[in-house]
């Protein structure tokens, strides 16, 4: 029985030896995987949908302005990715429960023709309203 520890001991020594490690995927496995197709260019933005919108998409851009509607023609000042804990994306109503999982979606600032600014926060296809007119 001893010979078995032995055995196995040995056939660690050689997988180092040979630079397989537990973190490879073995052989016939490719280490990386191939990088994905380059996205394709994204549609303009709507008309009174310009500013520091960066990436955001075309869904959580149509939700942030449609969230405030005292602002329209609203402009998208800023946008920024984040992710909440919650479903209620940071904005907890009082005594509402809110599903617990991670939520990702953006921090959207909005300013409307008269200079009244709002903060919307969008992800999981709503829209909530942080900081309004």
């Amino acid at each position: 029985m001893r010979w078995a520890g032995w055995l196995i001991v040995c056939t660690l020594v050689a997988l180092a030896a040979s630079g397989l490690r537990a973190e490879s995927p073995g052989p016939g496995i490719p280490a990386s995987l191939p990088s994905p197709a380059a996205a394709p260019p994204r549609d303009p933005p709507p008309a009174g949908a310009s500013g520091g919108d960066g990436n955001l998409p075309p869904e959580a851009r149509e939700l942030a302005l449609a969230a405030v509607p005292a602002l329209n023609p609203a402009v998208i000042l800023a946008a920024q990715p984040a992710a909440w804990p919650s479903a209620c994306l940071g904005l907890p109503s009082p005594g509402a429960a809110c599903a617990q999982a991670v939520v990702a979606g953006w921090i959207v600032t909005l300013a409307g023709p008269d200079g009244r600014t709002a903060v919307v926060h969008v992800g999981a296809g709503t829209a909530r309203i942080a900081e309004s007119p």
